[in-house]
């Protein structure tokens, strides 16, 4: 009978209660170095601080999956692996402070002396048990034996993954190749023991508890060989080969009972879920407090140059075709959709797919002076600081969209979207992107955009939307401060549209 062995974070519990160990030990070491400098030290509820700070720690830890492969990578991968979790964890740590109701008093330079040692306490301990593992092996004769079937094409690459991922719990005592009988040859330092139609035979006479089946073609012989290893009791594994899919991306789930390979572009653990929507919820709610205060600020002079309302709501699709409608600080005439065909001559796209212009009279503000000066106003200025875009944060506190992830759509780019294009609505739309992070992301074709998205959603992680949050805050207040230089004709339409080519 096959025994299911612990997965994900909990079989990494021996490193998870050292690095809480090293957290504990630099907090009290930083105490104890501060008391003896004579500075003052005082919180109230010193224990109900210490748990938080190491379920921080706990749940950065499983939240970012930091412990992944940490037994075989090397001291200067699990330097920066560290490096990377003590900066999360000190950071959520000082956000944990600023938002507590106590009284307390921690000397200057605290959570940066405790930063620097727990950073040498864990990278030490993490480098000190990966030693002691390594210098006691698991004896030979207590890993399980297993026997790879596989195309002699990805026979390398399992092979490679098995000695790098499993070295501890597998012992691979042989190949059997389904694509050619290479009996009694030498591949990679593992023995070719068999080929399809004897193999059934080799394990009948050998010990082999489990056969891996690595990219096969469910073929008549493989199949036989299956029924074969199923009739003998042996335990079969099988990774199923589906073109152009990454088979670390399936998973196994039940539907009407039955139980399926479920695969796509990504997947999205709960937690991941959980935390990615939390932020949304705790970033949008202080978003919206800002996009109430931009109107206020701004809308006497929308409202000066242009009567009207101050929002602009535009339909839009979002997740799975799900349509919303998309809020924005109005930055054009009222009746600009109305001028548009008066200056379809003038786009810089002949063929009408797309409208772009390099000065648009319909911007609020936007007039060409008697000398043929151009001279924008308070249009141009709220879309080129992005500051039109804010009232968007309603929409991610709704739950429509989420901060990081793809534009939406309109409904007639969606009607003209083709297959490629579909991946990028397989996520919830937001507010920035892979591509808005990009120096040339006015000049992207629509192409070129959606690769980018595409690539978003197929390497997401929390700590990728962490990144594009950081530089997308970066350009905006860069924006806000020092200005946008002059743009191309290719750089913006009169709907900020993502237009499909």
């Amino acid at each position: 009978m096959y025994k299911m062995t612990v997965k994900g974070w909990l079989k990494h519990f021996d490193f998870i209660l050292l690095d809480l160990f090293s957290l504990l030990l630099s907090l009290l070491t930083g105490i104890w170095v501060i008391r003896q400098n004579g500075q003052t030290f005082s919180d109230p509820n010193i224990p109900g601080f210490v748990v938080l700070i190491l379920m921080i720690n706990l749940g950065v830890l499983i939240a970012f999956d930091g412990l992944n492969c940490v037994v075989t990578r090397g001291y200067l991968v699990e330097l920066g692996m560290t490096l990377r979790h003590v900066l999360l964890v000190i950071g959520l740590i000082s956000v944990a402070v600023m938002l507590r109701s106590e009284k307390m008093t921690y000397p200057d330079g605290f959570f940066f002396l405790v930063l620097i040692l727990y950073f040498l306490y864990s990278y030490g301990t993490r480098i000190f048990w990966k030693r002691v593992l390594r210098s006691h092996p698991i004896p030979e004769e207590t890993k399980n034996p297993i026997l790879i079937v596989t195309n002699s094409l990805y026979a390398k690459e399992i092979l490679d993954r098995m000695r790098t991922h499993s070295f501890i719990r597998y012992k691979v005592i042989g190949v059997v190749f389904t694509d050619r009988d290479a009996e009694g040859e030498i591949f990679e330092d593992v023995p070719v023991v068999a080929n399809l139609g004897n193999a059934a035979d080799y394990l009948c006479r050998e010990w082999v508890d489990e056969v891996l089946f690595f990219r096969c073609s469910l073929d008549d012989k493989t199949q036989t060989l299956i029924e074969q290893c199923r009739q003998m009791a042996l335990t079969i594994h099988l990774s199923v080969a589906v073109q152009g899919i990454d088979e670390r991306k399936m998973t196994i789930g039940y539907i009407a009972g039955y139980e399926v390979l479920t695969a796509n572009t990504n997947l999205m653990k709960p937690l991941d879920a959980f935390i990615k929507r939390s932020f949304d919820i705790v970033v949008s709610f202080f978003g919206s407090i800002a996009a109430a205060l931009l109107l206020i600020v701004l809308g006497p002079f929308i409202y000066a140059a242009s009567p009207g309302p101050l929002i602009f709501c535009q339909k839009r699709i979002g997740e799975n075709g799900h349509k919303f409608k998309m809020y924005k600080i109005r930055s054009m005439y009222m009746d600009a959709e109305e001028r548009k065909a008066a200056l379809m001559a003038e786009s810089s796209h002949a063929d009408g797919m797309m409208f772009k212009m390099d000065f648009d009279p319909r911007v609020i503000g936007n007039r060409i002076l008697p000398d043929g000066t151009k001279k924008k106003g308070i249009g141009a200025f709220i879309r080129d600081t992005s500051l039109d875009e804010f009232p968007q944060f309603f929409n991610v506190l709704k739950g429509e969209m989420s901060i990081v992830g793809t534009r939406p759509p309109t409904p007639d780019e969606w009607e003209k979207y083709q297959y490629r294009h579909r991946a990028r609505m397989s996520v919830k739309p937001g507010l920035t992107g892979l591509w808005q992070t990009r120096p040339d992301k006015d000049t992207m074709s629509f192409d070129d955009i959606v690769a980018l998205d595409t690539e978003y959603i197929a390497n997401w992680g929390l700590g990728l939307d962490l990144r594009i949050v950081i530089e997308t805050a970066r350009q905006f207040l860069w924006g806000l401060i020092f200005g946008k230089k002059k743009k191309s004709p290719e750089q913006r339409d009169e709907t900020e549209k993502t237009v499909v080519k």
